[in-house]
């Protein structure tokens, strides 16, 4: 794979709801841009479905990659682990519920 020019790192912890709609608004916002991207959906241990959904719209959606971690370890460490795997020669950490959104 190419390195992308573009990292979004999402950490998510029992986002199963909301995770969705975020991650469609994020692919067709970047899906115009003259540059290349990657999604990476950092699963922090979740208790609900969140790591279920996730691999369902990774699987569809070519740029967009989850990271299982099997232990709540906070926010910080999903952003690390992230931030450690993403190739992109940027990276952008959004929140699972795109409250700032990426356009």
């Amino acid at each position: 794979m190419v390195r992308p020019f573009l990292s979004v790192i999402i950490p998510a912890w029992n986002e199963a709801e909301r995770l969705p709609l975020s991650l469609i608004d994020i692919d067709r916002q970047l899906s115009v841009v003259d540059y290349s991207y990657e999604i990476l959906i950092v699963n922090d241990g979740s208790d609900d479905h969140t790591s279920v959904i996730a691999k369902k719209i990774a699987a569809v959606m070519k740029n967009c990659k989850i990271i299982d971690s099997p232990d709540h370890r906070g926010k910080g460490a999903a952003m690390r682990i992230g931030a450690i795997t993403a190739k992109g020669t940027w990276r952008l950490i959004m929140e699972a519920d795109n409250s700032f959104t990426i356009a």
